[in-house]
């Protein structure tokens, strides 16, 4: 019985290391969505630590698998009662972190696609005065006012 405690022990202090990694790693991947020129394409870094808050997370699945399985082998019930709170609560957790994932996705696609955007206004602007150079007028002190 002594072992069973050891290892839920031992397995719950691997969780919440990589829950604390898992935040340190979306602090990371949240600052690639306020760069200021976004690049159109995710850069190298932003690949391998979304990559690797991926990995973490799937970590996270198989170490809660494992300490429902050791839950589920344990006899004792008041044991049970504490350790079955810990293993919903890592269960939250991953899902909130999961949660937490899809909301940085959409927020870097979204800060990409705004600067794909404005930076294809741009050059089809530029694109249209270059090819009509009598369109390309100076702007009027009333036009730039109004800028």
């Amino acid at each position: 019985m002594a072992s069973t405690g050891t290892g839920w022990a031992q397995l719950r202090q691997h969780a919440r290391t990589l829950e604390n990694q898992t935040e340190t790693l979306f602090h990371t991947y949240s600052q690639f969505a306020s760069v200021p020129n976004i690049p159109a394409k995710p850069t190298e870094d932003e690949s391998q630590t979304e990559s690797k808050i991926q990995d973490t997370l799937e970590k996270r699945e198989t170490l809660i698998s494992q300490l429902t399985r050791l839950l589920d082998s344990e006899a004792t019930l008041t044991a049970s009662a504490l350790k079955q709170n810990n293993l919903s609560r890592h269960r939250e957790i991953l899902q909130e972190h999961h949660r937490e994932l899809s909301r940085l996705r959409s927020q870097i696609l979204e800060a990409r696609n705004r600067a794909n955007l404005l930076s294809n206004v741009r050059s089809d602007i530029d694109a249209y005065h270059s090819s009509n150079p009598e369109a390309a007028e100076p702007i009027t002190c009333w036009e730039s006012a109004r800028a």
